[in-house]
Protein backbone atom coordinates (compact mmCIF):
# COMPACT_ATOMS: atom_id res chain seq x y z
CA UNK A 1 0.00 0.00 0.00
CA UNK A 2 1.56 3.35 -0.97
CA UNK A 3 2.07 5.78 1.92
CA UNK A 4 0.23 9.09 1.79
CA UNK A 5 1.64 12.25 0.45
CA UNK A 6 0.03 14.40 3.00
CA UNK A 7 -1.23 12.36 6.11
CA UNK A 8 -2.59 15.02 8.03
CA UNK A 9 -4.85 16.16 4.70
CA UNK A 10 -5.92 12.85 4.54
CA UNK A 11 -7.18 12.77 7.85
CA UNK A 12 -9.37 15.95 7.40
CA UNK A 13 -10.96 14.25 4.20
CA UNK A 14 -11.30 10.96 6.46
CA UNK A 15 -13.75 13.06 8.61
CA UNK A 16 -15.65 15.16 6.05
CA UNK A 17 -16.21 11.58 3.71
CA UNK A 18 -17.55 10.12 6.99
CA UNK A 19 -19.55 12.55 7.90
CA UNK A 20 -20.94 13.07 4.48
CA UNK A 21 -21.88 9.26 4.16
CA UNK A 22 -23.40 9.52 7.88
CA UNK A 23 -27.52 10.00 7.73
CA UNK A 24 -27.17 11.82 11.53
CA UNK A 25 -24.76 14.05 13.61
CA UNK A 26 -21.65 11.90 15.25
CA UNK A 27 -19.75 12.19 18.38
CA UNK A 28 -16.05 12.70 18.47
CA UNK A 29 -15.86 9.41 20.22
CA UNK A 30 -17.58 8.20 17.64
CA UNK A 31 -15.43 9.93 14.14
CA UNK A 32 -12.59 8.76 16.23
CA UNK A 33 -13.85 4.75 17.03
CA UNK A 34 -14.79 4.49 12.74
CA UNK A 35 -11.91 6.14 11.96
CA UNK A 36 -9.11 4.96 14.18
CA UNK A 37 -7.55 8.25 15.09
CA UNK A 38 -6.42 9.91 18.05
CA UNK A 39 -8.95 11.88 19.86
CA UNK A 40 -6.73 14.90 19.86
CA UNK A 41 -6.19 14.59 15.97
CA UNK A 42 -10.08 14.52 15.46
CA UNK A 43 -11.06 17.39 17.90
CA UNK A 44 -8.08 19.39 15.97
CA UNK A 45 -9.58 18.56 12.68
CA UNK A 46 -12.96 18.93 13.51
CA UNK A 47 -11.94 22.89 15.54
CA UNK A 48 -10.58 23.57 11.88
CA UNK A 49 -13.69 22.59 10.06
CA UNK A 50 -16.15 23.87 12.37
CA UNK A 51 -14.01 27.35 12.24
CA UNK A 52 -14.55 27.75 8.47
CA UNK A 53 -18.19 26.63 8.62
CA UNK A 54 -17.26 23.31 6.83
CA UNK A 55 -18.85 21.27 10.07
CA UNK A 56 -21.16 22.25 12.81
CA UNK A 57 -21.47 21.07 16.01
CA UNK A 58 -24.73 20.75 17.29
CA UNK A 59 -26.86 20.50 20.88
CA UNK A 60 -25.52 17.24 21.57
CA UNK A 61 -21.95 18.22 20.71
CA UNK A 62 -22.18 16.17 17.37
CA UNK A 63 -21.21 16.95 14.33
CA UNK A 64 -22.74 17.41 10.72
CA UNK A 65 -21.94 18.89 7.60
CA UNK A 66 -21.93 23.04 7.61
CA UNK A 67 -23.67 25.14 5.21
CA UNK A 68 -19.95 26.48 3.67
CA UNK A 69 -18.85 22.23 2.33
CA UNK A 70 -22.53 21.98 1.32
CA UNK A 71 -22.09 25.24 -1.02
CA UNK A 72 -18.70 23.31 -2.41
CA UNK A 73 -20.46 20.31 -3.23
CA UNK A 74 -23.86 20.72 -3.99
CA UNK A 75 -26.12 17.43 -3.91
CA UNK A 76 -27.28 15.99 -7.45
CA UNK A 77 -30.70 17.24 -7.59
CA UNK A 78 -34.00 15.53 -7.22
CA UNK A 79 -37.36 17.09 -7.87
CA UNK A 80 -39.49 17.82 -4.69
CA UNK A 81 -35.60 16.94 -3.37
CA UNK A 82 -36.61 17.53 0.67
CA UNK A 83 -39.58 15.27 0.08
CA UNK A 84 -37.88 12.69 -1.38
CA UNK A 85 -35.62 12.61 1.05
CA UNK A 86 -37.86 12.24 4.31
CA UNK A 87 -39.73 9.31 2.09
CA UNK A 88 -35.73 7.94 1.94
CA UNK A 89 -35.41 8.70 5.37
CA UNK A 90 -38.70 6.72 6.62
CA UNK A 91 -37.41 3.39 4.85
CA UNK A 92 -34.10 3.48 6.26
CA UNK A 93 -35.89 4.01 9.52
CA UNK A 94 -38.20 1.33 9.11
CA UNK A 95 -35.70 -1.44 7.61
CA UNK A 96 -32.57 -0.77 10.16
CA UNK A 97 -30.82 -0.33 7.39
CA UNK A 98 -29.23 1.72 4.33
CA UNK A 99 -31.55 3.24 1.72
CA UNK A 100 -30.54 4.57 -1.42
CA UNK A 101 -32.32 6.22 -4.63
CA UNK A 102 -30.32 6.40 -8.02
CA UNK A 103 -31.01 8.35 -11.17
CA UNK A 104 -30.95 5.98 -14.66
CA UNK A 105 -30.41 7.98 -17.42
CA UNK A 106 -29.19 6.56 -20.62
CA UNK A 107 -26.30 4.32 -19.71
CA UNK A 108 -25.19 5.31 -15.96
CA UNK A 109 -26.55 4.42 -12.84
CA UNK A 110 -26.13 7.92 -10.38
CA UNK A 111 -26.81 7.88 -7.06
CA UNK A 112 -28.96 10.88 -6.02
CA UNK A 113 -29.98 10.29 -2.13
CA UNK A 114 -29.00 8.35 0.51
CA UNK A 115 -30.05 7.40 4.12
CA UNK A 116 -28.32 5.27 6.96
CA UNK A 117 -30.47 3.61 9.53
CA UNK A 118 -28.78 1.42 11.99
CA UNK A 119 -25.28 0.80 13.53
CA UNK A 120 -23.55 -0.38 10.60
CA UNK A 121 -22.39 2.57 8.11
CA UNK A 122 -21.22 0.76 4.83
CA UNK A 123 -18.82 3.29 2.65
CA UNK A 124 -20.49 2.28 -0.88
CA UNK A 125 -21.48 5.08 -3.93
CA UNK A 126 -21.25 8.72 -2.28
CA UNK A 127 -24.28 10.98 -3.88
CA UNK A 128 -22.54 12.35 -7.43
CA UNK A 129 -20.91 9.27 -7.83
CA UNK A 130 -22.40 6.74 -10.88
CA UNK A 131 -21.40 3.35 -12.49
CA UNK A 132 -22.07 1.72 -15.58
CA UNK A 133 -25.77 0.58 -16.13
CA UNK A 134 -24.96 -3.13 -16.80
CA UNK A 135 -26.54 -5.88 -15.15
CA UNK A 136 -27.23 -6.08 -12.40
CA UNK A 137 -27.11 -2.93 -11.86
CA UNK A 138 -30.23 -0.86 -12.26
CA UNK A 139 -32.57 -4.61 -12.45
CA UNK A 140 -35.29 -3.26 -10.56
CA UNK A 141 -36.16 -0.45 -13.63
CA UNK A 142 -35.42 -2.17 -16.98
CA UNK A 143 -39.05 -3.36 -17.47
CA UNK A 144 -40.03 0.15 -17.68
CA UNK A 145 -36.66 1.24 -19.44
CA UNK A 146 -36.60 2.12 -23.47
CA UNK A 147 -36.03 -0.85 -25.49
CA UNK A 148 -32.63 -0.07 -26.79
CA UNK A 149 -31.41 0.40 -23.18
CA UNK A 150 -33.07 -2.54 -21.55
CA UNK A 151 -31.45 -4.74 -25.10
CA UNK A 152 -28.28 -3.47 -23.87
CA UNK A 153 -28.17 -4.35 -20.46
CA UNK A 154 -30.17 -7.90 -21.51
CA UNK A 155 -27.00 -8.57 -23.61
CA UNK A 156 -24.22 -7.54 -21.45
CA UNK A 157 -21.58 -9.99 -20.66
CA UNK A 158 -22.13 -10.42 -16.79
CA UNK A 159 -25.79 -10.91 -18.11
CA UNK A 160 -26.09 -13.02 -20.77
CA UNK A 161 -27.01 -16.23 -18.36
CA UNK A 162 -29.32 -14.71 -15.99
CA UNK A 163 -30.14 -11.06 -17.24
CA UNK A 164 -33.50 -12.14 -19.22
CA UNK A 165 -34.95 -14.58 -16.04
CA UNK A 166 -34.08 -11.65 -13.92
CA UNK A 167 -36.04 -9.39 -16.36
CA UNK A 168 -39.27 -11.48 -16.27
CA UNK A 169 -39.17 -11.96 -12.16
CA UNK A 170 -39.12 -7.78 -11.83
CA UNK A 171 -41.39 -7.58 -14.66
CA UNK A 172 -43.75 -9.95 -12.52
CA UNK A 173 -43.16 -8.84 -9.09
CA UNK A 174 -41.91 -5.50 -9.35
CA UNK A 175 -38.73 -5.64 -7.18
CA UNK A 176 -35.46 -7.46 -7.06
CA UNK A 177 -33.46 -8.92 -4.42
CA UNK A 178 -29.69 -10.29 -4.09
CA UNK A 179 -27.81 -12.29 -2.67
CA UNK A 180 -23.63 -13.17 -2.92
CA UNK A 181 -21.98 -14.41 -5.79
CA UNK A 182 -20.26 -17.31 -3.14
CA UNK A 183 -22.04 -19.75 -1.43
CA UNK A 184 -20.34 -18.40 1.78
CA UNK A 185 -23.09 -16.50 3.46
CA UNK A 186 -20.20 -15.22 6.12
CA UNK A 187 -19.08 -13.08 3.07
CA UNK A 188 -21.47 -10.59 3.51
CA UNK A 189 -20.59 -10.17 7.26
CA UNK A 190 -16.90 -10.43 6.67
CA UNK A 191 -17.01 -7.44 3.88
CA UNK A 192 -19.61 -5.34 5.73
CA UNK A 193 -17.44 -5.40 8.78
CA UNK A 194 -14.46 -4.20 6.52
CA UNK A 195 -15.60 -1.79 4.58
CA UNK A 196 -17.60 -0.16 7.70
CA UNK A 197 -13.89 -0.73 9.80
CA UNK A 198 -11.57 1.10 6.93
CA UNK A 199 -13.48 4.40 6.60
CA UNK A 200 -9.98 5.75 6.14
CA UNK A 201 -8.11 3.58 4.34
CA UNK A 202 -11.03 3.90 1.22
CA UNK A 203 -9.64 6.70 0.35
CA UNK A 204 -6.62 5.40 -1.54
CA UNK A 205 -7.95 4.89 -4.58
CA UNK A 206 -6.66 0.98 -5.26
CA UNK A 207 -8.23 -0.38 -2.12
CA UNK A 208 -10.99 1.65 -2.26
CA UNK A 209 -11.44 -0.08 -5.94
CA UNK A 210 -10.61 -3.86 -4.90
CA UNK A 211 -13.27 -3.00 -1.58
CA UNK A 212 -16.06 -1.78 -3.42
CA UNK A 213 -15.03 -4.77 -6.59
CA UNK A 214 -15.88 -7.15 -3.35
CA UNK A 215 -19.04 -4.75 -2.76
CA UNK A 216 -20.43 -5.79 -5.84
CA UNK A 217 -19.96 -9.33 -5.50
CA UNK A 218 -23.05 -9.21 -2.91
CA UNK A 219 -25.42 -8.26 -5.83
CA UNK A 220 -24.00 -10.85 -7.89
CA UNK A 221 -27.11 -13.45 -7.80
CA UNK A 222 -30.69 -12.72 -7.91
CA UNK A 223 -33.15 -14.50 -6.19
CA UNK A 224 -35.63 -16.76 -7.36
CA UNK A 225 -39.61 -16.72 -6.58
CA UNK A 226 -38.54 -20.37 -4.80
CA UNK A 227 -35.28 -19.33 -3.28
CA UNK A 228 -37.46 -15.99 -1.76
CA UNK A 229 -40.39 -18.82 -0.67
CA UNK A 230 -38.01 -21.46 0.78
CA UNK A 231 -38.19 -21.91 4.35
CA UNK A 232 -34.48 -21.50 6.02
CA UNK A 233 -32.67 -18.11 6.81
CA UNK A 234 -30.83 -16.81 3.37
CA UNK A 235 -28.14 -14.17 3.04
CA UNK A 236 -29.56 -11.04 1.63
CA UNK A 237 -27.40 -7.82 0.52
CA UNK A 238 -29.68 -5.51 -1.21
CA UNK A 239 -33.36 -5.63 -2.33
CA UNK A 240 -34.65 -2.61 -4.88
CA UNK A 241 -37.66 -1.31 -6.56
CA UNK A 242 -38.23 0.76 -8.83
CA UNK A 243 -39.90 4.23 -8.74
CA UNK A 244 -42.41 5.03 -11.55
CA UNK A 245 -43.46 7.97 -13.18
CA UNK A 246 -45.91 7.07 -15.72
CA UNK A 247 -44.69 4.86 -17.83
CA UNK A 248 -41.50 5.41 -17.15
CA UNK A 249 -39.31 4.16 -14.34
CA UNK A 250 -36.09 7.17 -13.61
CA UNK A 251 -35.07 5.87 -10.51
CA UNK A 252 -34.27 3.03 -8.76
CA UNK A 253 -34.82 2.79 -4.82
CA UNK A 254 -32.61 0.09 -2.53
CA UNK A 255 -32.36 -1.44 0.53
CA UNK A 256 -29.04 -2.71 1.88
CA UNK A 257 -29.82 -5.02 4.86
CA UNK A 258 -26.42 -6.79 4.16
CA UNK A 259 -27.25 -9.68 6.89
CA UNK A 260 -25.91 -13.38 6.28
CA UNK A 261 -28.95 -15.27 7.83
CA UNK A 262 -32.62 -13.35 7.11
CA UNK A 263 -35.87 -15.56 7.51
CA UNK A 264 -39.10 -15.68 5.45
CA UNK A 265 -40.66 -13.36 7.24
CA UNK A 266 -38.18 -10.64 7.37
CA UNK A 267 -37.67 -11.52 3.82
CA UNK A 268 -40.79 -10.29 3.29
CA UNK A 269 -40.61 -7.51 5.27
CA UNK A 270 -37.87 -6.33 3.28
CA UNK A 271 -39.92 -6.88 0.22
CA UNK A 272 -43.24 -4.74 1.61
CA UNK A 273 -40.85 -1.83 2.43
CA UNK A 274 -38.71 -1.32 -0.75
CA UNK A 275 -41.86 -1.59 -2.54
CA UNK A 276 -43.82 0.87 -0.19
CA UNK A 277 -41.09 2.90 0.16
CA UNK A 278 -40.95 3.42 -3.56
CA UNK A 279 -44.31 3.78 -4.33
CA UNK A 280 -44.38 6.67 -1.86
CA UNK A 281 -41.32 8.16 -3.65
CA UNK A 282 -43.10 7.73 -7.05
CA UNK A 283 -46.37 9.41 -5.56
CA UNK A 284 -44.41 12.58 -4.30
CA UNK A 285 -42.51 13.19 -7.76
CA UNK A 286 -45.95 12.30 -9.56
CA UNK A 287 -47.03 15.41 -7.10
CA UNK A 288 -44.19 17.77 -8.23
CA UNK A 289 -44.97 17.02 -11.94
CA UNK A 290 -48.42 17.84 -12.21
CA UNK A 291 -49.03 21.71 -13.30
CA UNK A 292 -50.63 24.24 -10.78
CA UNK A 293 -53.68 25.55 -11.84
CA UNK A 294 -53.77 29.56 -11.47
CA UNK A 295 -56.15 30.48 -8.78
CA UNK A 296 -59.48 32.16 -10.21
CA UNK A 297 -60.32 35.29 -9.03
CA UNK A 298 -63.38 35.68 -6.82
CA UNK A 299 -66.36 37.31 -7.88
CA UNK A 300 -68.21 39.22 -6.21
Amino acid sequence: MAPSGSPPTRRVVSVVELLMESERALTVSEIVDRLSLARATVTAVLNELATAQWVIRDASLAYRLGPALARLSPAVPVEAGAEVGAELAALAGAAGCGATLSRIAGDRLTMVAKHYAGDRIVPGLSVGQSIPLAYPAGAAVMPWRPPAERDRWLSSPAGRTGARGLLDFVTTHGFAMFRPEADDAGLVDVLTELLGALGAELLQPALRAKLLRQLGRLTARAYTEADIEAQQALPVSYVSAPVLRGADAPYEVQLGPLRAEVGPADRGRYIELVRAGAAAISAVLEAAAEPVDPVAPQLD
